[in-house]
């Protein structure tokens, strides 16, 4: 079994990305900003090639670059992995069992495990991480360094400069010397970067900055999942629908902060806002779309794409 982390990344030569298909008028009714939350027109079934577009078609890793010179890029395959989001939705159900059964785990940003064994399980193989939240990780390492963990980092360019300019590369590439045993870290290259971007454009028919959308860290690791694993079970994704329902349950939108906020009432907030926010009822269409040519189901909460 392993556990994947998300890290930040070296970039010595020039990557190339595969040509990605032009929107379709489906896919450009995907995206719509609204004052209602989950007012996103869905599509049946998109047509064209396999979404999300590969990267790369050959080597679907290539881009995830180490941030200590000598080590190579990042190259792990797992037969099923567990996807583990950071909702409060996981708090109503005992998942752990379930996820450490996975060959992979995959956490995002600083989500801990101490204390919400039961809820989230034990194992991690591979963390994503966010530029924002990289100073954090590395301020509370020794609660999630251990060997054999990997890290991949994601961040704007102007953060990830391995001139000595870059601050995010800098702490990740602290990091991965003071545990050189332990952990391996990754980044994205500035192409992988611009995939990420253009893959959000062909699936919602809006450029990422059009839009006033930042994307998630589920985002890039739902990516990595779809390019490093046979089969992907999402634990604590609520789908699209869930906050329109009056008698939906309340959640605190991060389960290991109860102060946090209510989930439903984030992403409503989220989604009046016009610029510097995610659009996580998007991007959850956006999976479910995904769910119907990769082998990706979701669990705690349970559904079924449509």
């Amino acid at each position: 079994m392993c556990v994947v982390y998300l890290p930040a990344y070296l970039y010595l030569g020039k990557l190339e990305t595969q040509p990605l298909h032009h929107p379709t008028s489906t896919s450009k009714r995907l995206l719509q900003q609204t004052d209602v939350p989950n007012k996103i027109v869905r599509p049946t079934r998109p047509p064209g090639p396999v979404h999300p577009t590969p990267f790369n078609v050959t080597h679907p890793l290539s881009g995830y670059v180490n941030v200590i010179k000598d080590r190579e890029p990042l190259k792990l395959r797992c037969r099923d992995c567990a996807l583990v989001f950071n909702s409060g939705q996981l708090l109503g159900h005992q998942a752990g069992p379930d996820i450490d059964q996975s060959d992979c785990v995959v956490r995002m940003n600083d989500a801990p495990v101490t204390g919400f064994e039961k809820h989230v399980g034990t194992r991690t193989t591979v963390r994503v991480l966010a530029h924002s939240g990289v100073p954090s990780f590395s301020n509370h390492s020794a609660n999630f360094t251990r060997e054999g963990l990997k890290v991949v980092g994601w961040g704007p360019d102007d953060t990830m400069k391995t001139d000595g300019k870059g601050k995010t590369y800098n702490i990740l590439s602290k990091l991965a010397t003071e545990h050189p045993d332990n952990i391996q870290v990754y980044v994205l290259t500035p192409p992988r970067m611009k995939y990420a971007d253009k893959v959000f454009e062909t699936e919602t028919g809006k450029p990422r900055l059009g839009s006033g959308s930042w994307l998630s860290t589920g985002w890039f690791a739902m990516i990595l999942a779809t390019e490093m694993c046979d089969r992907v079970k999402v634990f604590g994704m609520s789908n699209g629908e869930y906050c329109r329902d009056p008698h939906a349950h309340p959640v605190p939108y991060h389960y290991f902060n109860k102060y946090g906020g209510n989930e439903c009432q984030e992403y409503r907030k989220m989604e009046r806002q016009r610029s510097d926010t995610h659009r996580f009822f998007a991007e959850k269409k956006v999976f479910e779309i995904w769910s119907k040519y990769h082998k990706i189901t979701f669990h705690y909460p349970t559904w079924r794409p449509k």
